[in-house]
C-alpha cells in the first residue's frame, strides 16, 4: 500500500493519528518517553481505544520547567524495582512541578488517562533496557482489515509522544500500511513488551495509586475559602511551646518577657522545625537580636554569627548572656 513521509509541515502527525484511531480497537506505542502533552493532544480520540505504551528511556525535568529524555545507558545496571521507582518519581515530579495541568482541558485529559488505567484500556510499561526507538502501531478493526490483507498501520520515525513531536516542530516520520510492515512492527513491540517492567495497569492500580496518585494534586484541590483560612493560619497562628525558655528565664531577669518577642520566638522555632530555616526581620529597636538569641538557646545548636567588626563585642555579650555557643 506504499508509504509517505510526515514532517508536521502542512499536515501534522497528530492529525494523521486522529484520522486512524476511529478505525482501530488497539494501539501500541513504543516511545522514548510518554510525555503527557502527547496524550493530551490525542485524548479525545483515545477514549475507546485499548492503548499499550512502552517507554524506552528515563526522564528528568530540567531548567525552565522543561522535560528532557535522559539517554543514559548506565540505567541498565539498575534493578527492575529501581527502574519502576524512578519512573514513578518522574511522574510525580512532572505532575506537581510543571505547568502541564494548568488548563481545564489538560485536567480533563488527565482524568481520562487515570480512568483508562483503572478500566484496563491503558497499560504503561518500561523497557528493560534503554530504547530510543519511536513506533506507533494501529491495529485495524476486523471489518477494516480488507479480508486480513490490511491488519494495521505503522508510523515510525523521529516523533516522540509529545506536543512538539505530534505537531509543534519539524519531524520526519514514515507511515507504512503493508501487511508485512505491520506484522514485523508488532513482533518487535511484543518482544520488548514481554520482558518489560509494569508501570501502570489495572492489575497494579494499588501500587500506582500509592506511588503516584497519592503524591500529586489530583482530586486534592481545595476551595478558595479553605485556602484563605490556611493563609490566615500560616500568617497569624502562634504555636505554643510549653517547654520554651524565654529571655527572662535564660538571662535571670536581665531581659523582660515581651509578648510579641515570645510569639516571634515560637514562630521562628516552628518555622525551623517545619521548613529547616527562618528569617527574622523587623524595624530597628524591637529586639531582633534578643529574639534570635532566644531561638539559638532553645535550639541548642552551634551558631555562626556574620556581623561587621564593630558589632563583635555586642554579639559576644549576647552569646554569654543567652548561653549559646557562637562561632563568629
Amino acid at each position: 500500500m506504499g508509504k509517505q513521509f510526515i514532517t508536521n509541515k502542512g499536515k501534522f502527525l497528530s492529525e494523521i493519528i486522529e484520522s486512524i484511531l476511529p478505525k482501530c480497537d488497539n494501539a501500541y506505542f513504543l516511545v522514548g518517553y510518554f510525555y503527557f502533552s502527547g496524550f493530551a493532544e490525542l485524548y479525545t480520540k483515545l477514549k475507546d481505544t485499548h492503548l499499550k505504551v512502552l517507554i524506552g528511556l528515563e526522564i528528568e525535568k530540567g531548567i525552565l520547567n522543561q522535560i528532557r529524555e535522559v539517554d543514559n545507558f548506565a540505567t541498565s545496571n539498575k534493578s527492575r524495582s529501581q527502574k519502576k521507582a524512578d519512573q514513578y518519581a518522574s511522574l510525580v515530579e512532572i505532575f506537581n512541578d510543571t505547568d502541564f495541568f494548568d488548563s481545564e482541558d489538560q485536567q480533563k485529559a488527565f482524568k481520562l488517562f487515570y480512568e483508562k488505567i483503572k478500566n484496563g484500556t491503558l497499560e504503561i510499561h518500561k523497557t528493560e533496557e534503554p530504547n530510543h526507538a519511536k513506533m506507533y502501531l494501529f491495529e485495524n478493526r476486523e471489518e477494516d482489515t480488507v479480508a486480513g490483507t490490511y491488519p494495521g498501520t505503522v508510523i515510525t520515525g523521529s516523533s516522540n509522544l509529545s506536543f512538539a513531536g505530534l505537531k509543534g516542530r519539524r519531524e520526519l516520520n514514515a507511515i507504512l500500511r503493508g501487511n508485512e510492515d505491520y506484522s514485523d512492527g508488532k513482533e518487535v513491540f511484543d518482544e520488548l513488551w514481554e520482558t518489560s517492567i509494569v508501570i501502570a495497569d489495572k492489575d497494579n492500580l494499588d501500587e500506582f495509586d500509592e506511588k503516584v496518585i497519592k503524591h500529586i494534586w489530583y482530586e486534592k484541590l481545595f476551595s478558595p475559602h479553605t485556602l484563605y483560612l490556611r493563609v490566615l493560619h500560616e500568617f497569624f497562628a502562634i504555636p505554643d511551646n510549653e517547654n520554651l525558655l524565654t529571655p527572662q528565664d535564660i538571662t535571670g531577669g536581665k531581659f523582660l518577657n515581651l509578648m510579641y518577642q515570645t510569639d516571634a520566638v515560637n514562630m521562628a522555632i516552628n518555622s525551623i522545625n517545619n521548613h529547616n530555616g527562618v528569617i527574622i526581620s523587623d524595624v530597628v529597636g524591637l529586639g531582633k537580636s534578643i529574639i534570635a538569641s532566644t531561638v539559638a538557646h532553645n535550639m541548642k545548636m552551634k551558631t555562626i554569627i556574620v556581623a561587621p567588626p564593630h558589632l563583635k563585642p555586642q554579639w559576644e555579650l549576647y552569646s554569654w548572656g543567652f548561653g549559646w555557643i557562637g562561632l563568629g
